[in-house]
Formats: structure tokens, C-alpha cells, sequence
């Protein structure tokens, strides 16, 4: 059973982190001409500070292995607590919607501050649109999955 739950954990975060890197990219460049390769950078900033924007182009690399380790953390974390979910919060629509939310929140209120990436300024537009992304690409697929998982089991 913990071979199951690994695979799809893995499954999941790979779908997520996609979705989520893909609509980053989409994001980034319809709204200020940011290319994913500045996207990438910036994620890798979060470890390495500013020099990530000057550095080899492999320092893209970094960004997105980066991006996945935290897109798979957070698919493990909501297939680990699903069991305890109380009923009340059993839909599925809630459950991502607040789910993106929480993962917002903690991004950008826990682990963006205490990293190296450059700090920006809060705005509402911005901060929506993020947590939408998060709602998208890692709300929905993370609680249909674990659902399913967890319903068969």
C-alpha cells in the first residue's frame, strides 16, 4: 500500500508541478513579458539569492528541480492529511479552492519571506492570480487524486 501511495504522490506531482510551472510561464509573460527562463531563475533565487539572474544558464535547471521538490511536497502533505479532512470539507471544489488558498498563504507568507528572492511589494491583482494559479494546478488535480486514492483503498 505505501508503494501505491508513493506512485501516486509522484503521479500527482508531476501533473501539479506542471500545471503550476505552465501557468507561471503563461502568467509571467502575458502580464509583463517575463520569460520562463526569468521565471526559473527567480524560483532558484529563493535558494541562492540574486546572483541566480547572472549566472549559467543551468542555474534554470535548478529552478525547476526547485519547483517540483515543492510541488511534490505539497502533493504528499494534502494525500497525507486527506484521511483526516472532517466530512464537512469533503467537496471537491471547496477542498482545491481552499487548498490553493492555504498553499498561497504559506508560500508567500511563510516561505518566500525567509528565502533569498527578491522581495516585491503586495498587490491584490497579483495575489488572486496566484492563488487562482494555485487553485488550477495544484487544488484540483492534488484533491481529485487523493480522493480517488483514498476512496479505493
Amino acid at each position: 500500500m505505501k508503494k501505491k501511495l508513493a506512485t501516486e504522490i509522484i503521479k500527482t506531482g508531476l501533473l501539479a508541478g506542471t500545471l503550476d510551472i505552465l501557468l507561471a510561464f503563461g502568467n509571467a509573460w502575458w502580464s509583463a513579458r517575463v520569460s520562463p527562463g526569468r521565471v526559473l531563475r527567480f524560483i532558484a533565487s529563493g535558494l541562492i539569492g540574486t546572483k541566480a539572474f547572472s549566472g549559467p544558464q543551468s542555474i534554470m535547471l535548478l529552478g525547476l528541480v526547485l519547483h517540483f521538490v515543492i510541488a511534490f511536497c505539497w502533493t504528499a502533505a494534502f494525500f497525507l492529511l486527506y484521511p483526516k479532512i472532517p466530512g464537512i470539507v469533503r467537496h471537491k471544489i471547496l477542498q482545491a479552492v481552499l487548498y490553493g488558498i492555504v498553499v498561497w498563504v504559506i508560500m508567500n507568507g511563510v516561505v518566500l519571506p525567509v528565502s533569498s528572492v527578491p522581495a516585491s511589494g503586495f498587490q491584490w491583482s497579483v495575489a488572486l492570480k496566484g492563488m487562482l494559479i494555485l487553485i488550477v494546478a495544484i487544488g484540483l488535480p492534488v484533491v481529485h487524486f487523493a480522493g480517488r486514492y483514498w476512496r479505493k483503498s
